[in-house]
């Protein structure tokens, strides 16, 4: 329950026992007041409504004004003869109380300017209030006018605000005067932080009086849920001296049940352990929270004094969830905008992926190299990426945008450093905390829409991808964003003996940059239309580092069933922890039965070519085969003794190998353009027929022995 406090004239000649350093005066024209409402004394005096705010509450609301008194006059008027209140449309009335001492009598030709607060109830609009000005006779009144309160905010342009006027004289006894602080409720967020469900919210301070001053450790504040309990909140960092006019923006942070329902929170002012029985203002913060959907854009919520951020906008502009082996694969790309016309810095942003209902956060860094700045219209993207529990799918998912920030950085305008301690507390602790960092949220997303219910297959999730251009893949430790890669070549073939097919996939790197760089030791796996996934393996052998401006090609081979027509393929690209860097569409391409076959870099044309046989001394056969070819390099890439080799195989009419001659890319016996002859040796006469044929693979040697892909079958 609220302390209910006794309505009393709060404003009487002794009420302005005053000081005249605290007391402005201004010359005035008449004509600085050229169609300003005002309630007139005489020709020449008048009072006029000036920096009138209503501010509503959870549970009740806040009226302040200047009130001016103008004197063109040629005498004294002494503010002490007249009383002011607050009427509503149903013409109960509201006592005015002021704020300040300042002294009462305005001189000839000066305007004094009277500061006033005024409590009433939250349900009241502007239109609803007017100031009422009346003239004290002895110990009775006569109303002399009323100035509208709609009319002073439509003038200056001035809404009705959620506010908390917080007099914190009544908290410290030892200030001089009443001194207000306003409260006002910025964004506010539920996420899971470090194993515990935690409520942030942005918290608005500004001194309405004219002397700098801080929050009294007797000030508590704490959240309120719809059943009555409360949650207490601190400061993330401590809220130094608060200027006149300069307000801080603060974040306030508190444990809360996973359970709470935040549609119904409010946040309570008290003086400390007394939230149960005196609250000093509340603020609804209901409506302060908001989870974002897919695409939706956000201005970025700046708390920096200087401006830094102002014009930023922000939208998770793309995501997806995709079931696997080991969990669901979620990924999400955060955009950054500048639609200011200035020059906006870029935050340090990190992700977390969380279950909206239960304990389960995943983090993500994106560790790209970018600019600190963005220009007008420029935009950057932050790609996060994780796995969390199978059982889960995009639906139950959210995405928790965090600022790294030091805590020094967590109140802006006049704050001091220092790590908040105690719950419920409005001052924190002593501890100098300005080297710390805190991630605070600045934006949750449902990942609702994400793949299909979180269950859509790789294939489906999939990049449009066209072979030969560099992979857009997202940005990891494990991966130099000065490395490009991309898929050059992907065929398969079938291994009749054991009774499956073979993919082979070609990568090639290029290092951008002008350093030697290391080989990236990705890992990476196929996945069909129906979801079945096979893991490719890595060639044996593999260059360490890639210089400057140079390419190098790096094999994998995929076992896939005989059954797989592999014309809808998902290539999974992975870094060393596991976690996606991209998934693009991709099929086989096809083998020509006639003319230049591709093994890249290399293209290899059978011109021509001959067969025959002949007799050894031992009694065995040999074939030579006579073969006119024309080698041509494609592109400027490195192969060195690890790139793959082609064999011939010599086959009879069953299918029987019966020879078999290596050939390289590389030394002293690599395949050349022109006329070669390859002798097949130790054929028994009983295996010499004219049916027999030659098979031609290219050879890849992994862990898990040789990797075949046949490339033409000649048939003399």
């Amino acid at each position: 329950m609220i302390q209910q406090r006794k309505m009393k004239r709060l404003l009487s000649r002794s009420a302005l026992l005053l000081t005249a350093a605290s007391f402005l005066t201004l010359p005035l024209a008449t004509s600085a007041f050229a169609g300003k409402e005002g309630v007139f004394l005489s020709d020449s005096v008048y009072f006029t409504l000036d920096k009138v705010s209503l501010s509503v509450g959870a549970e009740d609301g806040s009226l302040r004004f200047s009130l001016g008194l103008n004197n063109h006059s040629d005498t004294i008027v002494d503010f002490n003869n007249y009383g002011v209140k607050v009427i509503d449309a149903n013409g109960i009335t509201y006592t005015a109380k002021l704020n300040e001492k300042v002294v009462a009598r305005v001189k000839a030709g000066e305007t004094g300017t009277f500061k006033f607060t005024s409590e009433v109830p939250n349900n009241l609009t502007p239109s609803d209030l007017k100031v009422d000005i009346f003239r004290w006779n002895n110990n009775t009144t006569s109303d002399i006018g009323a100035l509208s309160v709609e009319s002073a905010m439509v003038e200056t342009g001035q809404t009705l605000e959620q506010q908390a006027v917080i007099n914190l004289k009544e908290i410290d006894t030892t200030l001089a005067e009443e001194t207000l602080v306003t409260a006002k409720l910025g964004q506010s967020y539920k996420v899971y932080k470090d194993g515990v469900w935690m409520v942030y919210t942005d918290l608005t301070l500004s001194n309405e009086s004219s002397a700098s001053v801080k929050l009294p450790d007797g000030l508590e504040l704490n959240f309120q849920d719809s059943k009555g309990l409360t949650y207490g909140a601190q400061f993330v960092a401590n809220v130094g001296a608060l200027l006149p006019d300069q307000p801080v923006t603060a974040t306030l942070q508190a444990a809360v049940p996973a359970t709470l329902d935040t549609s119904k929170l409010s946040l309570l002012f008290s003086p400390k352990g007394k939230v149960k029985t005196t609250l000093l203002g509340t603020l609804n913060a209901a409506k302060t929270f908001s989870v974002g959907r897919l695409s939706d854009k956000i201005a970025y919520p700046n708390k920096d004094a200087s401006d830094a951020l102002n014009g930023l906008v922000m939208s998770t502009s793309w995501a997806s969830a995709v079931q696997q082996t080991d969990g669901l694969h979620v990924q999400a790309n955060v955009t950054l905008t500048n639609e200011s016309d200035g020059i906006v810095t870029v935050p340090n942003l990190t992700g977390e992926f969380q279950a909206s209902r239960s304990n389960v956060g995943v983090t993500s860094s994106d560790n790209a190299v970018r600019s600190a700045y963005l220009s007008p219209n420029e935009s950057t993207t932050f790609h996060f990426q994780g796995v969390v529990p199978a059982s889960l799918n995009a639906e139950a998912l959210q995405l928790v945008v965090l600022e790294k920030q030091s805590a020094a950085a967590s109140t802006t305008a006049g704050a001091t450093t220092g790590t908040g301690t105690g719950s419920g507390t409005g001052a924190a602790g002593n501890t100098d905390n300005s080297k710390q960092v805190a991630s605070l949220p600045v934006s949750v997303t449902s990942l609702a829409g994400a793949g299909v219910a979180g269950e859509a297959t790789t294939y489906a999730a999939a990049s449009a991808y066209k072979i030969g251009e560099p992979f857009k893949l997202a940005s990891t430790n494990s991966m130099d964003s000065n490395m490009d890669m991309s898929l050059v070549e992907l065929g398969m073939s079938v291994n009749t003996d054991f009774g499956y097919k073979t993919v082979v996939a070609k990568y090639k790197l290029t290092n951008k940059s002008t350093t030697t760089l290391a080989l990236p030791d990705f890992q990476t796996d196929l996945t069909n239309e129906d979801g079945y996934t096979y893991t490719g393996v890595r060639q044996t052998n593999v260059a360490k580092n890639i210089a400057p401006n140079t390419s190098y090609v790096l094999n994998y081979s995929y076992m896939v069933p005989d059954s797989e027509d592999a014309d809808k393929l998902a290539l999974n690209l992975y870094d060393t922890n596991r976690l996606a860097v991209g998934s693009f569409k991709t099929e086989v391409q096809p083998i020509p039965e006639t003319g230049p076959i591709s093994v890249y870099p290399f293209t290899i044309d059978f011109d021509d070519y001959s067969l025959s046989a002949t007799y050894s001394k031992d009694g065995s056969y040999s074939y030579r085969l006579r073969l006119d070819l024309d080698v041509q390099r494609q592109a400027q890439v490195i192969t060195d003794a690890n790139f793959s080799s082609l064999v011939f195989e010599v086959v009879d009419t069953e299918g029987r190998l019966l020879s078999s001659k290596p050939m390289t890319f590389t030394g002293q016996q690599r395949i050349l353009s022109g006329v070669q002859f390859l002798e097949f040796t130790n054929i028994r006469s009983e295996q010499l027929n004219t049916g027999s044929y030659f098979n031609i693979y290219e050879v890849i040697s992994t862990p898990n022995g040789e990797a075949k892909r046949l490339i033409r079958t000649i048939k003399p």
